[in-house]
């Protein structure tokens, strides 16, 4: 009689298994299916003090302990967060947005393409897109990442009051106006000269330059490759960003380059040694290489800096695997100090 309790109960326990298992490889299928940049959740519009309507979507989590809202960076929309969507699912309340200019978002004026107005979008998407009492963790990735020095520095009280946690991913608080983008030699010490110049005289052409997307694109493709990805990125990633950089209006573009240059959040680093942070970085990252990380860690007490290995700048498409992973442990650490408990 024994015997065959064992066995039915292993028998049950098995059937169940197999369940679970097939169900859960039934919904990473699905995930897979969905083309990069195909998932949405429940839209919103975010109107900031000036205006300017900024394209939300939200996907609800069951009794969430916290929101992460994530940030994307110069030239993308919220679509770039394919991988970190799919593998947060569920963990938390995610917040998506389009930078102003960016993705389904309204632009405003070229004068307010400025990180210190994104910190002020941000502070918005915070007030009117997340629940009130919620806890956040922002996620920002390049610009995103200067986006949320910036509603650090500019909103201090908000930012004391609702921000958990904080992720940093291939991003800078300054000193760009001397980039060389990876380029060596000579070439590399022009660049920080000629760039400017470039960009300026394509300001002077954007809607020529926007008229054709065709044109505009294939001219943009080798440039995606060379600055946004390491060796080995996948076809599919490379189309994928520079589909969303070509769709993304030059005026936008080029406002926004030309604060890079001016850029210095180094002060307001300070606010982020209150909560947990997240600094990491492409060792082959050709716009903001790891120098800019470092800086920023040593300028957090507590950040932990995570420096991959041969990655590019697109560290959320070329390794969504460590990028995901040290997400979930920042979100488990942000989880216990919520419940109080941070040690554990």
């Amino acid at each position: 009689m024994g015997a065959r309790r064992t066995a039915r109960g292993a028998l049950v326990t098995g059937l169940a298994l197999g369940t679970a298992l097939g169900i859960a490889t039934r919904r990473r299928e699905a995930r897979a299916e969905t083309a990069l940049g195909g998932h949405r959740g429940r839209p919103a519009t975010v109107v900031t003090d000036d205006g300017v309507r900024l394209a939300v979507d939200v996907e609800e989590a069951e009794s969430p302990e916290f929101a992460v809202v994530l940030a994307h960076g110069w030239v993308m929309n919220r679509h770039c967060w394919h991988f970190q969507r799919e593998a947060l699912a569920g963990r938390a309340t995610l917040v998506f947005y389009d930078q102003r200019g960016h993705g389904d978002s309204s632009a405003g004026a070229l004068g307010a393409c400025t990180v210190d107005r994104l910190g002020d979008d941000l502070a918005a998407v915070i007030e009117q897109a997340v629940p009130e009492g919620l806890p956040v963790v922002l996620v920002g990735h390049s610009m995103g990442g200067m986006t949320i020095m910036a509603f650090a520095g500019r909103h201090p009280a908000a930012f004391a009051s609702r921000v958990a946690g904080v992720a940093l991913l291939s991003t800078s608080s300054g000193r760009l106006a001397g980039s060389t983008f990876g380029l060596p030699g000579p070439i590399g010490r022009l660049a920080p000269r000629v760039t400017p110049v470039v960009f300026d005289r394509m300001l002077t052409r954007a809607a020529a330059i926007d008229r054709s997307p065709a044109l505009k694109s294939r001219t943009n493709l080798p440039v995606t490759r060379y600055v946004a990805f390491g060796p080995g990125a996948a076809r599919a990633h490379v189309h994928f960003v520079n589909g969303m950089a070509a769709a993304t209006p030059t005026e936008v573009m080029v406002g926004f380059f030309r604060d890079f240059l001016v850029h210095d959040k180094l002060a307001a680093l300070a606010a982020l040694g209150s909560v947990e942070t997240l600094v990491m970085v492409g060792s082959r990252d050709r716009l903001t290489p790891p120098v800019h990380s470092r800086r920023i860690a040593r300028s957090v007490p507590g950040a932990a800096l995570t420096v991959l290995p041969g990655a590019g700048h697109m560290i959320g498409l070329e390794r969504p695997e460590a990028v995901n992973q040290a997400l979930s442990d920042l979100l488990d650490r942000v989880a216990r100090r919520v419940d109080g408990h941070p040690e554990r």
